[in-house]
């Protein structure tokens, strides 16, 4: 599609994102340590995994340093890693790359990727929409969104074309279907919803969804988007068995003090402190 010069978005028509997506965009890895070859983790990035929409950082972030989240992350009780990222930043609605470039080519070939294993999903925001989409196809095991989006037509009128480019193209056409998950989500998996309710869009999200009986919703009192909770713990949470985690559902908790009680409270510490010095040194 030809887009003329007023209608040009960095994230989806700049010649090196358009070379990037000539690119596998997923990485595959083994744990050739782990016990139980039957278990396959399928990592969805969000729509953070660069910013600003610059050619310096998209070159630094994918280009250079081949970024994906969660890579240091891993449920250990998984065998394979699969790695998966939109440079478009648009919830996968176009796939991940030239050659896998819909909703049904991605699910096909995650199909095929995890064949024959038990399958756990994990993602935040964006990469939670992917998440629970791709964890219901693939009737995951288990699967851990946090904040994830599941209705995108909203953004309809409270976005616009320069920042969800691709959601505005596509408005008219079959991908739209996409735009909300209701009806493609799997009632017979665990989904484990991490949800900000001091976050109004969040909210929206939990409200839109919260009478499906396959979310499993752990609510937190804070505006914060993404994991809402410090990360020094998230290696803990998405390595719990289902016993451990369902004693959480429908409970309200404060993001530090669930931090200190599941990832300690010198991890708590130290990477709250990181992320004050990175703020400070934005700033």
């Amino acid at each position: 599609m030809e887009v003329k010069k007023d209608d040009f978005v960095f994230q989806i028509d700049a010649a090196i994102v358009r070379e990037a997506f000539e690119k596998d965009n997923f990485l595959i890895e083994y744990d050739e340590q782990c016990v139980d070859k039957g278990t396959c983790a399928i990592y969805f990035s969000s729509n953070d995994i660069y910013f600003p929409n610059t050619e310096d950082v998209f070159k630094s972030r994918i280009i250079e340093k081949n970024f994906y989240e969660m890579f240091s992350t891993r449920v250990k009780a998984a065998y394979k890693h699969i790695f998966l990222r939109d440079i478009y930043k648009q919830w996968y609605i176009l796939g991940i790359n030239s050659r896998i470039h819909s909703p049904e080519l991605l699910h096909k070939f995650l199909m095929e990727e995890t064949e024959g294993f038990s399958v756990i999903t994990v993602g935040s925001s964006a990469g939670g929409y992917a998440a629970v989409l791709y964890g219901s196809w693939l009737s995951a095991k288990r699967v851990f969104s946090f904040n994830g989006q599941f209705e995108l037509r909203t953004l309809l009128q409270t976005s616009n074309p320069q920042t969800d480019p691709l959601l505005f193209r596509n408005a008219a056409s079959e991908v739209a279907r996409y735009f909300d998950l209701r009806n493609f989500i799997n009632r017979k998996i665990d989904i484990y919803y991490f949800s900000s309710l001091g976050s109004a869009w969040d909210n929206q999200q939990y409200h839109h969804v919260k009478d499906i009986t396959s979310l499993k919703p752990i609510l937190f009192k804070t505006a914060h988007h993404g994991v809402p909770f410090v990360k020094s713990a998230l290696p803990v949470v998405i390595n719990m068995e289902g016993d451990a985690l369902n004693k959480w559902i429908g409970k309200m908790f404060n993001p530090i003090f669930f931090s200190i009680n599941v990832g300690g409270l010198s991890n708590t510490i130290i990477t709250l402190y990181k992320q004050l010095a990175v703020r400070l040194k934005r700033s």
